[in-house]
């Protein structure tokens, strides 16, 4: 009996020592990913499905942030990688960042609105009158700040009438008439049936999404998913722009 439970320790260690060899090779443990809303559509999805299959015991926990709730919880610990709105403001280069895509801004204008029968490319300017729906600064200061430049630089003020927490409410609110909007081209097929996207005019702006972790994060889970992001993930969907 003596001798059966000392076998069972011995096989018990090796299982204790590989499961930690494994952690220090990145290939078990835990990650915590936060991301915004609008990446669930195809990015998120796209990272979920290529890293289970490369490191199967390692559990992820997803965390639905804002922007800026990501980079507060980077700085704090609370999340180990973010998939968030670039560019962000980093604290002593304490946060680094790779873009995952980058893509131009278009217009979201309700099914019934005067210039959503056009198929051609639309003048900003044009929309000088309507009310406008984005993302609030605090929430997403990138995307905020993108559209404030878009409407300045075709020669009018945005008049702001309603802002949300994440584009996919915006696009809600659009649909329901409530105004027009300018969002990441990604985002053409939520609620096809109520919004129109059409492109803008003369127009360089784009939005840009990427992953963000803390530079002095020595963990091997979290360096062996950037490694997996830089190798497969990145290039994907570079190569699909």
């Amino acid at each position: 009996m003596f001798l059966e439970k000392v076998y069972q320790i011995f096989k018990d260690l090796e299982g204790a020592i590989e499961t930690i060899r494994m952690v220090n090779r990145g290939e078990a443990g835990e990650i915590t990913i936060g991301f915004i809303a609008s990446a669930v559509y195809d990015i998120l999805p796209t990272i979920i499905e290529l890293y289970r299959k490369e490191y199967p015991n390692i559990h992820i926990d997803l965390q639905q942030l804002t922007t800026a709730e990501q980079v507060k919880a980077l700085h704090e610990g609370y999340i180990d990688i973010g998939i968030l709105c670039h560019p962000i403001k980093i604290k002593n280069d304490t946060i680094h960042v790779e873009v995952i895509r980058q893509e131009p801004m278009v217009i979201a204008l309700p099914k019934d609105h005067p210039l959503a029968s056009k198929t051609s490319p639309i003048n900003l300017v044009d929309l000088s009158n309507d009310p406008f729906i984005l993302t609030g600064r605090k929430a997403n200061q990138s995307h905020y700040d993108t559209v404030m430049n878009c409407c300045y630089q075709a020669g009018f003020h945005p008049k702001v009438v309603q802002e949300a927490q994440e584009l996919p409410t915006v696009i809600s609110l659009v649909s329901s008439g409530m105004g027009v909007a300018l969002v990441p081209s990604f985002i053409q097929y939520v609620l096809k049936t109520k919004v129109v996207y059409r492109d803008i005019r003369n127009h360089p702006f784009t939005t840009t999404t990427a992953l963000a972790w803390k530079s002095d994060n020595l963990s091997p889970t979290v360096h062996a998913f950037i490694d997996l992001m830089k190798k497969s993930v990145i290039p994907l969907f570079n190569q699909s722009d």
